[in-house]
């Protein structure tokens, strides 16, 4: 019975510690720095956030209750649980809480910022036509609704009116810091609660319910928030995957050289006959109908492999955590811009429009060049990324500087492959299941021309690169396999991803900076995942567009580079930079540095 123990120990351990346990550690949000009422305020947010998250796995389920028809749509078969109106702009008013409250606590720029997101995205709610009725709340519910929203902008602007006074009067700013978020709640309270008074006064008087439908249109409005979270959950997705890869192949490490071999010949063996064997009719109507997007896929992962290997050749950090996140986030709202940038524009169209009768918000919007923002622009962007981690590599070697560098290289890289063919008009297409493909020939060459020089830790390497490629490009599908065993829609894996970005990826959030400081970060954070999560809930549950192309684009775009450069970084065996031992201890090193946990659990077993 002992030995059965260790032996499961030692093959489901580093399932547990590597995939689970360290990044948690390593990553969770942390609310230390909060004040008491910014921890509570926090705390409700993240509590709605995930009851919200499981909502969406089970989204048929609102459907079985009373529905309301969505008015003003293109759909007339479009209908809204009535239960989720009160949730919804619960989660609104919760959210933009949470952000203004973060914005309060920041510099004066962040909070004009947040001032003019939420004039532009709360227009659509005051758009007149309501004030129907003998209620009060249906004569007058616009102009409150117009209070509130007012309300919220007009004290951070006020505050970044008044930093520059307050600042070398603590006491002073306190105190002010004080009512000006008591104001915020109060104007969220307006706007959010009027909203939801005038449903039900409207539906207790048996009038045509118009909030369902202005929440509805506000949404359609807002949507493009969710765009930079869906594509970080598919970085956070493909982190994962590496974790389980090298979990599975972990315990190799106690197999002889000879046994390492065999089993790296049989993943390969397996996925040769899986991929190419069973697969022989697709892959000869891949090269007879698309024969360009073949070919420059092998160039595009051959190119970004080199790139890879190539600009990650130092020890490893520390400081690994932290680059990847900061790279993942900048790479999604750098992707998400140009949609971000519309639905901005969109919004102060409809303010103008609907509050000062103007139409120079239409004629900003029509303006801006989107088409070029999405091609040329991402494109030119790619080549800044590049020049930025060549100087950051160049200018502050070590640790950090390599880090975020050369994440930023491989991602700039990516970016120039594939939107410098978009923007001169070139469809070469590109074909997904190639890119596995390319990485087991590759990782077969490999073991052909070099067998016999190879060492323990490179074969355990390439096995694990072998399990990473093949769980990278199924994005996802492993996962709704399992969550289909229970039932659970494919939407599971953007939820899953977006978990993981909370438990696993907001070590950011407890850094600290000028604009950003530490008390701000968890409150600003957690308020844009609820407002996202408040938008994905709405679109699942009225059965709008899915996420799924959304996802493809970030997996295209970002994912393919974030996982060159995350298995250059955590696959490849790499010795720790010195200065980083003497200032973490060992365990804080990253997982391919240290000493396996096979290696320590046998060891340990060996000893008793």
């Amino acid at each position: 019975m002992t030995r059965l123990r260790r032996l499961l120990v030692v093959l489901l351990g580093p399932l547990w510690v590597r995939t689970f346990r360290d990044p948690v550690r390593d990553g969770h949000l942390r609310l230390d720095r909060l004040s008491l009422s910014e921890r509570q305020l926090t705390r409700f947010g993240l509590v709605l956030l995930g009851l919200l998250l499981v909502s969406v796995l089970f989204s048929d389920q609102w459907r079985t209750g009373a529905l309301l028809q969505l008015s003003g749509t293109d759909n007339e078969l479009s209908f809204l649980p009535r239960a989720a109106l009160p949730v919804t702009l619960i989660g609104l008013a919760l959210s933009w809480g949470l952000l203004g409250w973060g914005a309060l606590g920041s510099s004066p720029l962040v909070r004009v910022v947040v001032a003019g997101l939420a004039l532009t995205t709360g227009s659509a709610f005051t758009i007149s036509g309501a004030d129907v009725g003998s209620a009060w709340v249906l004569s007058h519910g616009s102009a409150v609704v117009r209070v509130g929203l007012y309300g919220v902008a007009a004290a951070l602007l006020l505050s970044a009116v008044l930093d520059p006074l307050l600042r070398s009067r603590p006491r002073a700013e306190r105190a002010v810091t004080i009512g000006l978020r008591a104001a915020v709640l109060v104007a969220l309270a307006l706007q959010y609660g009027t909203l939801l008074w005038a449903n039900v006064e409207s539906e207790r008087q048996g009038r045509p319910l118009l909030v369902p439908g202005l929440v509805d249109a506000s949404i359609g409005q807002l949507d493009g928030y969710l765009l930079p979270l869906v594509y970080v959950a598919a970085v956070a997705v493909i982190d994962f995957a590496l974790d389980v890869s090298a979990s599975l192949t972990e315990p190799a490490r106690l197999l002889r050289r000879r046994w390492l071999l065999a089993v790296l010949v049989g993943l390969l063996v397996v996925k040769l006959v899986l991929q190419v064997v069973l697969e022989a009719d697709r892959w000869r109507a891949t090269l007879t109908y698309q024969p360009v997007a073949f070919w420059r896929t092998v160039i595009c992962v051959v190119a970004l492999g080199a790139v890879a290997a190539l600009v990650t050749r130092f020890p490893a950090s520390d400081d690994y955590q932290l680059a990847k996140e900061r790279t993942m986030y900048g790479a999604s709202l750098a992707l998400a811009a140009p949609v971000l940038l519309g639905m901005v524009a969109v919004g102060l169209s409809l303010f103008m429009v609907g509050q000062l009768h103007s139409d120079l918000g239409s004629r900003i919007d029509d303006a801006i060049p989107y088409a070029w923002l999405g091609g040329e622009g991402l494109a030119l962007g790619g080549g800044l990324a590049v020049l930025a981690g060549v100087i950051l590599m160049r200018r502050h070697p070590g640790a950090y500087g390599d880090e975020f560098g050369s994440a930023l290289i491989v991602v700039g890289a990516w970016f120039l492959m594939i939107f410098v063919p978009a923007a001169m008009g070139l469809e070469l297409g590109f074909d997904h299941p190639t890119v596995d493909l390319v990485v087991t020939v590759g990782v077969l060459l490999a073991l052909l021309v070099r067998w016999r020089s190879l060492t323990r830790p490179n074969l355990i390497a390439l096995a694990t690169l072998v399990v990473f490629s093949w769980l990278v490009t199924s994005r996802g599908d492993y996962l709704s396999f399992a969550g289909g065993l229970a039932g659970l829609p494919g939407i599971v894996v953007v939820v899953f991803g977006v978990v993981l970005t909370l438990a696993s990826g907001s070590a950011f959030a407890a850094e600290s900076s000028r604009r950003l400081p530490a008390g701000a970060r968890p409150l600003l954070f957690v308020g844009y995942l609820l407002l996202s999560v408040v938008i994905l809930h709405w679109l699942e549950i009225t059965h709008e567009e899915g996420q799924d192309a959304s996802s493809l684009v970030g997996f295209y775009a970002i994912g393919l580079p974030m996982a060159a450069w995350l298995a250059a970084r955590r696959i490849v065996p790499r010795e720790p930079d010195s200065a980083a031992v003497r200032r973490w201890p060992t365990s804080t090193i990253p997982s391919t540095t240290s000493t396996s946990y096979a290696e320590t659990e046998t060891s340990g077993s060996s000893r008793h």
